[in-house]
């Protein structure tokens, strides 16, 4: 028995699925480098907590110690549902062009930095009656989605499209540009720290 012919999928729903995998990727990343953050702030704090290290918060050695392991929990939170993103599913699944994944993760990447920005606002609010480490968090958000709105865009999403392509010597294996666009946004954040 011989099964339907199968239709190919349109255009638009071709596109929306580029998009859609796109987004995942950026948010995926942006997630990472924000988890990677929070846990450094994470053990910082609790270094300073355990008297290990000098802060200089004025803060009791139990907020200190509550604040870094609620932070911990936030990152890892962060880096889990990473994890088990979509990260690259966007071009592995589909027959797209790389000057179409190009666009998509120009967009996505604006997209995922404003998002971030406009959560910050209301992070804000809520921080301000927490302890100080939780204002750096809030900081921390903010200049990830800065990062998204800027550096990634401009240079990440091309970069890595770049070595993808091969232009910049032999095309990478599959995901391997990933580690690129992470490292031009932690590197857009911490030099905004």
């Amino acid at each position: 028995m011989t099964a339907p012919p199968s239709a190919a999928p349109s255009a638009a729903r071709r596109h929306i699925a580029l998009a859609l995998g796109a987004f995942g990727t950026m948010l995926d990343v942006a997630l990472i480098v924000v988890g990677s953050a929070l846990l450094g702030l994470a053990i910082t704090v609790l270094l300073d907590g355990f008297e290990l290290v000098n802060l200089a918060m004025d803060l009791s050695t139990g907020a200190m110690l509550g604040s870094g392991l609620v932070i911990g929990i936030v990152g890892g939170f962060a880096l889990g549902v990473a994890s088990e993103g979509p990260l690259g599913r966007g071009r592995r699944s589909l027959d797209s062009s790389e000057t179409h994944i190009l666009i998509a993760r120009f967009v996505s990447a604006l997209l995922v930095g404003g998002l971030l920005i406009l959560g910050v606002g209301y992070l804000e609010n809520f921080a301000a009656d927490l302890p100080e480490p939780f204002g750096i968090s809030v900081e921390i958000i903010r200049v990830v989605g800065i990062g998204g709105l800027t550096a990634v865009p401009l240079i990440a999403v091309p970069l890595a499209w770049l070595t993808r392509t091969g232009r910049l010597g032999s095309a990478m294996a599959a995901d391997g540009d990933i580690p690129i666009m992470y490292l031009v946004w932690a590197i857009a954040a911490m030099v905004q720290l």
